[in-house]
């Protein structure tokens, strides 16, 4: 009965989770062509932080982010609205081994290594970033590894 009620609840979080990232591509834009990146940006994950975590793109941009990790922990980034990111910080606080390969506005970095994320920014305005794992994150409002993307209009 457990293993039932296990399996239920990971489904639906994936259904959700993939839910999630269709919303997150209409809100804050759509993954990024490989062939068209205008920019890079290289980010440091630190065990509490992002450096930076403000960075300025043009609506229109292709960005690559390279995030290298030099914590000691796993580390996310997840590219979306406050309420977005709110939300698969709760999933992640229920789910913390989840993987994401699917979700092209999430990455998640091991110690010591690099990833990459690519994104097109379709829309002017202010895009968050963060780490949504547990204890990474406490949610948009308050402290926590998290960021902010200024999307300038063209």
């Amino acid at each position: 009965m457990k293993k039932i009620l296990l399996v239920s609840a990971l489904t639906l979080s994936l259904i959700s989770t993939a839910t999630l990232a269709d919303e997150e591509t209409t809100a804050t834009g759509s993954p990024g062509d490989p062939g068209q990146v205008s920019r890079i940006i290289e980010i440091t994950m630190m065990d509490n932080s992002y450096k930076p975590s403000e960075i300025k793109v043009k609506q229109g941009d292709t960005i690559k982010f390279l995030l290298t990790n030099t914590g000691r922990k796993k580390h996310e980034m997840i590219i979306g609205t406050p309420e977005e990111i709110d939300e698969h910080g709760r999933m992640m606080k229920k789910f913390p081994d989840m993987e994401h390969p699917d979700e092209p506005n999430v990455v998640t970095v091991e110690p010591g290594k690099t990833g990459e994320l690519i994104w097109h920014f379709t829309k002017a305005g202010t895009v968050d970033f963060a780490c949504p794992l547990p204890g990474h994150f406490k949610g948009m409002k308050s402290p926590g590894m998290k960021g902010t993307i200024k999307v300038e209009a063209q």
